[in-house]
């Protein structure tokens, strides 16, 4: 398994949950990461900037990069290539690749890791067929190129405008001359994108996301309030954030039903949401069983979004069985249903969103809590035994 980070962050944790789960099964798993800053029970081995041979020796003039960054990707090849002629693997699983593209991590990679197996790049976002966006909002140049114009190139990962061009005909001529490339995608939406856009004449696969159902499940909703010190004034809405948006802001400071307290977990602080609102920040929270405990303290998880894969927080929250209440944005329809595991608003937006919220709390007062439907519907598609499963019947059909 190929990735920037070991642990951190979203897409390094779901790598994480897949590579505990397959070893589980049984598989042995070596993770190659650019920042070994986690622990579990697979081998790790660092990488210090991995990418490949005569193609890479032209990349000062082709990107225009002329700082050093051609000869870090040249380090990065070499070192992969080394590694992988090693380690000798049936599979390469790629996640991952952007957090720190300085290090010389790009796209290129996957085709070095195909010289070597077959190999499944798992897509957590639209890095692999943009130009340099993770999402790439309201924007649709990635279906005919990107370019200088991107209207958002300073956002993370960050590329000059003038790279941006050569940065998306480089994965567009990468995939090209990889046809054998499979890529993996956890949610329906994403999938959609990949196919439209440069993986169109590629195998896209989708397999959602798996996590440790023993760790994340429901317990007595009081005993999870009282070890957090939440002394609830109505319905108790949590939300995972370090930063309250204008959108969600609007819709919880003019919520029609109440009083209701407002939970977040996260960095930040929330603000004076109104005389119906009840705040309560808990801070960043680190360990499981900490979310865990936060997850089942909430009668509602709150989650407002205009672009998304398919977030960690619903589907933990679902599998503590703590329904959603959320905007429609990429895969979050995949897994918050109406009726079932949450309440899903027509768009987003402050009015659809305030409407879905007083919607969910009418029925989180009427008695309507979806607590079981929600852990059915986790231990049915998102355990990370599923997840490593449905991974190795892949892994099979493209070694054969």
């Amino acid at each position: 398994m190929l990735s920037d980070a070991e642990s951190g962050g979203g897409a390094a944790i779901c790598a994480s949950r897949l590579a505990a789960g397959l070893h589980e099964q049984s598989c042995e798993v070596i993770r190659l990461v650019r920042v070994a800053n986690g622990s579990g029970p697979w081998k790790t081995k660092t990488i210090g900037n991995p990418a490949g041979p005569k193609l890479m020796r032209r990349l000062r003039g082709k990107l225009g990069w002329t700082d050093g960054h051609a000869e870090k990707i040249i380090d990065s090849n070499r070192q992969l290539e080394q590694e992988l002629a090693v380690l000798k693997p049936d599979v390469v699983n790629i996640h991952n690749l952007h957090w720190d593209q300085g290090a010389g991590w790009t796209p290129l990679m996957a085709e070095v890791c195909l010289k070597h197996a077959p190999t499944v790049w798992t897509l957590h976002d639209m890095w692999s067929f943009t130009g340099r966006c993770a999402y790439s909002w309201e924007c649709k140049k990635y279906l005919t190129g990107c370019d200088a114009s991107c209207p958002t190139p300073q956002e993370y990962p960050a590329l000059e405008p003038a790279k941006i061009d050569a940065a998306w005909q480089m994965r567009k001529q990468m995939l090209a001359r990889c046809p054998g490339l499979v890529a993996v995608t956890p949610s329906r939406w994403l999938a959609g994108e990949a196919r439209a856009g440069l993986w169109q004449n590629h195998r896209v696969e989708v397999i959602p996301y798996g996590l440790p159902l023993n760790t994340y499940q429901p317990i007595d909703r009081g005993e999870a309030r009282q070890k957090l010190n939440i002394v609830p004034q109505g319905p108790v809405l949590l939300i995972s954030a370090n930063k309250v948006s204008p959108v969600l802001f609007g819709a919880l400071s003019s919520l029609r039903n109440g009083p209701v307290t407002v939970v977040m977990m996260g960095r930040g602080a929330l603000p004076d949401l109104g005389p119906l609102v009840k705040r309560q920040d808990l801070g960043w929270l680190e360990r499981d069983e900490d979310k865990m405990a936060a997850y089942n303290a909430a009668d509602i998880f709150i989650h407002a979004s205009n672009q998304d894969n398919l977030p960690n927080a619903i589907m933990e929250s679902i599998a503590c069985g703590t329904p959603v209440a959320a905007t429609p944005a990429g895969g979050v329809a995949d897994m918050v249903r109406n009726g079932t595991t949450g309440w899903l608003a027509g768009e987003f937006g402050l009015e659809p969103l305030r409407d879905i919220l007083d919607k969910a709390i009418d029925h989180i007062q009427n008695g309507e809590a979806q607590r079981s439907s929600c852990r059915r519907i986790a231990d049915a598609e998102y355990g990370d035994a599923l997840q490593a499963l449905r991974y190795r019947k892949l892994f099979r059909e493209i070694v054969r």
